[in-house]
């Protein structure tokens, strides 16, 4: 009988000191180009992650980018946002979380993963094939302590966008009148309402956004 509570005790002691452990790296995380955010979660006093926040999560047509690297062709059509990029990692000791597996939406690769807390806001990841010392993928996470800042950039880009779609907008819309007319009232419209000037004016807005928007990225 006393073996038996001997043993639950230190059951009980090591799930406390892995929940303790793993406690310190939950939450909200920068990959290193600070464009992704990924959340650390616990699963069955396991780690895993995924992607929950995105700088660009749409591609050039303004269509949500989907894992279209992945070698699983039933998957390419899964949008990247929300995807489990990290799951079933234990920690071991030191600070060091491993035997899981990682997922890089960049190459469509799976590697072992794992991860060491350099300090309480800096994770150090690290993707292998067999042995640890067999490394295919490194990368450092910074914690999120401004979570408004990506917040703060998701809507002002949004707004922008908004903006540039109404402006484009109103340049085609003057095109299209102008182009169902025939040439002497086109010339005669555009010298009476300075229409050259107004579409000069709307062209600069549009080139002034997209500008912007390159910045932004």
């Amino acid at each position: 009988m006393k073996n038996v509570i001997l043993t639950l005790l230190f059951l009980a002691i090591s799930v406390f000191a892995f929940s303790q452990k793993n406690a310190d790296v939950l939450g909200e995380w920068y990959n290193a180009k600070e464009d992704i955010v990924i959340t650390i979660f616990e699963v069955n006093e396991k780690i895993s992650a995924k992607i929950t926040w995105m700088k660009l999560p749409n591609d050039e047509e303004g269509n949500p980018k989907t894992d279209f690297l992945n070698p699983d062709e039933n998957l390419r059509d899964r949008f990247r946002m929300g995807i489990l990029m990290m799951y079933d990692l234990t920690y071991i000791a030191g600070n060091i979380w491993d035997n899981g597996s990682l997922y890089i939406t960049e190459t469509g690769k799976t590697y072992s993963g794992m991860m060491r807390l350099k300090n309480k806001n800096t994770l150090n990841i690290r993707g292998y094939i067999g042995f640890s010392f067999f490394e295919r993928y490194l990368s450092t996470w910074t914690r999120v302590l401004d979570r408004d800042k990506f917040k703060n950039e998701t809507v002002g880009k949004e707004n922008l966008l908004s903006q540039l779609r109404q402006d484009l907008m109103d340049v085609i819309s003057l095109m299209e009148n102008v182009s169902l007319k025939p040439a002497e009232e086109i010339l005669q419209k555009i010298e009476k309402e300075n229409l050259l000037i107004k579409l000069q004016l709307d062209l600069s807005k549009v080139i002034k956004k997209i500008e912007k928007l390159k910045k932004a990225e």
